[in-house]
């Protein structure tokens, strides 16, 4: 009828231009969200499973060089980038002499954070471990609102409520097989480190990006 609006037009019933746009910006913002979630779901996976290959290899095959796991890690990580790039799936740019300070920065914490966490998988249990490992958001949280003066929104805050209840609960079951001073202190020492890691990863990053 006249005046009616309709996002089909009369001749063959096409859809508009404006319909259409949005239909796909919907798609793409449905996409990149599974997305997101997928990548978190294998990040965790690799972490969860990297954890118990470590444990085992502690445990069941007697390897107690915990520092030396942590090179070969990074060699790893070194020989797997070395292909991505002889398969010309990426890139290689030296890196601006700005942001040299900013990338050690990086690269102290992720040794800290490398080194310490399969030092103290030689001396406490897995579950010990992750329980520790489960304060890193409210680890983050705290360190952009109070260091970096960064605020937050409350629903941010209230969602940190289930993880620390959840360590608190995990804790109390634990037994005291579980616990090792020295183990713990250094489990500690790494979840600070990764934590702080990750802020300041992002915000390099970040920058890089912006002048790339």
């Amino acid at each position: 009828p006249s005046g009616t609006l309709s996002p089909f037009t009369f001749s063959g019933a096409h859809p508009l231009p404006s319909t259409m746009s949005k239909a796909v910006s919907t798609v793409d913002v449905m996409g990149e969200s599974f997305l997101a979630g997928a990548s978190v779901f294998m990040y965790g996976c690799a972490v969860i499973g990297k954890t118990l290959l470590t444990k085992m290899c502690f445990s069941g095959y007697s390897f107690n060089y915990p520092i030396t796991f942590s090179l070969f890690s990074c060699l790893t990580t070194m020989v797997a980038c070395a292909l991505v790039f002889m398969a010309g799936k990426a890139q290689f740019t030296m890196l601006p002499v700005h942001h040299f300070r900013g990338f050690a920065q990086i690269s102290l914490l992720t040794a800290l954070d490398m080194g310490f966490t399969n030092w103290s998988l030689d001396l406490i249990s897995i579950t010990l471990q992750m329980t520790i490992k489960a304060a890193i958001p409210a680890i983050v949280v705290s360190y952009e609102r109070f260091i970096l003066k960064k605020t937050h929104t409350q629903m941010a805050y209230l969602s940190l409520t289930p993880l620390i209840l959840g360590a608190i609960l995990v804790g109390l079951g634990s037994g005291s097989a579980d616990y090792n001073f020295l183990g713990t202190m250094l489990m500690c020492i790494a979840t600070v480190a990764s934590s702080i890691k990750m802020v300041t990863t992002h915000s390099v990053i970040k920058q890089v990006r912006s002048e790339m």
